[in-house]
């Protein structure tokens, strides 16, 4: 089972949790959907200590009767079931009594036969944009919020759609990473920061060693030299740690400063947005694209692949298309094709990435068969790279509170 973890924000764009989604490795669905739904429950200890958030599962009627989540009473899971499974009163039943287990359920679709049980009173409402006209969508959030329940919508793709949703009054939604809202005020300092750090790994991702101009860089940007000391302090470098970016080098090397400098660029990327979770997200993709890279017949150096993945956040942090980027940024053709076009092989491999990031599986498909390597390598080295960049950015609850 391939899966995929959705963030879902509130109106303050803040990540409270993820949705889950899987799609099965052998496409002939001879298990079928309870069978699938297994199979991803199977998944959700290590989903949940994996992601560190509250979890939406999906789970089909047949689970729900025969107790199977009922061993899972002590995780931060919410169950997804089709709001029409409601209508069978066995159903019905067995909601009722795992809700006063304890157990905590959300509702696929818009509720429209028999008014809901009261045990769901305040539960979360699973609404598509996507499958739903824009006015229909509005007044059916409104609906819900006024009769006490949480619409949350999904596919919100499109900074149009999140507008409308939020003034209809949605708490939740989720959707493709978008450019930060108008609330935030942009941070030119860091911004221009993110540019010469991205432009500085870039001059050096066909993998020449740096040089001089490398530690001038890191020694004379304000920002990349204090997130670096901050970073290095942090880590198990003997008991004081460096005093400077200068005898850090002296103590790592150039090589291990470069590779510290791509998780601060990363961090600067969450700061520029004010989104914890993007700063995550950049530092998830460069690692995915460094890992599912060495598959590849002929692949770039790894660096240039770690730099395509911060790439490919850029505009959600600087609120600027992949064109108006490459003009501030000096990039060699390989990384700008990436930034912009797609068309070589580094740029399919970032949209690879987007597939397995938003859990658009048949484009995972087709994109992966492109590039002549397996769906499965690119979900095992996703979730690698969820742990390497949590792990790197020493990422807790509290860095999304």
């Amino acid at each position: 089972m391939l899966i995929s973890l959705a963030p879902l924000r509130d109106r303050r764009e803040r990540v409270v949790g993820y949705a889950v989604s899987g799609y099965p490795e052998d496409l002939d669905g001879a298990g079928g959907p309870d069978h699938e739904a297994r199979r991803i429950l199977e998944l959700v200890p290590s989903l949940t200590r994996l992601a560190a958030r509250s979890l939406v599962v999906p789970v089909t009627p047949t689970l729900v009767r025969d107790g199977a989540i009922t061993r899972f009473a002590s995780l931060d899971a919410v169950w997804l079931i089709a709001t029409e499974a409601l209508d069978d009163p066995a159903n019905r039943r067995v909601v009722d009594r795992l809700i006063g287990a304890g157990f905590h359920f959300a509702l696929q679709g818009f509720p429209e036969g028999d008014p809901l049980p009261s045990s769901l009173a305040g539960s979360t409402i699973v609404l598509d944009a996507a499958r739903t006209p824009p006015s229909v969508l509005e007044r059916r959030v409104r609906v819900l919020a006024e009769a006490g329940l949480r619409p949350l919508v999904r596919g919100v793709d499109d900074r149009v759609t999140r507008q409308r949703v939020l003034a209809a009054g949605v708490p939740l939604y989720c959707g493709r990473q978008l450019t930060r809202g108008a609330g935030v005020a942009p941070d030119r300092t860091t911004e221009d920061s993110i540019i010469r750090a991205v432009t500085m790994l870039a001059a050096f991702a066909d993998g020449r060693p740096p040089d001089a101009s490398f530690d001038a860089f890191v020694r004379d940007d304000p920002h990349v030299a204090a997130s670096l000391l901050k970073a290095m302090a942090s880590a198990s470098l003997g008991v004081r740690g460096p005093r400077s970016v200068t005898h850090a080098m002296t103590m790592l090397g150039r090589d291990a400063i470069m590779d510290r400098l791509v998780a601060v660029t990363a961090r600067l990327i969450g700061e520029a947005a004010n989104d914890a979770e993007l700063a995550f997200s950049a530092l998830r993709r460069a690692r995915l694209c460094e890992r599912v890279g060495v598959a590849l017949d002929a692949a770039p150096h790894p660096r240039a692949r770690v730099v395509a993945g911060l790439l490919s956040t850029l505009e959600f942090a600087l609120g600027a298309p992949g064109a108006v980027l490459a003009q501030r940024l000096t990039l060699p053709p390989l990384l700008r094709d990436a930034l912009v076009e797609r068309d070589q092989q580094l740029g399919q491999l970032l949209d690879v990435v987007d597939s397995i990031e938003y859990g658009w599986w048949d484009d995972l498909v087709a994109r992966a068969k492109r590039l002549g390597i397996r769906p499965r390598v690119v979900a095992d080295a996703w979730l690698d790279s969820w742990r390497a960049a949590r792990d790197e950015l020493g990422l807790s609850r509290a860095d999304f509170a």
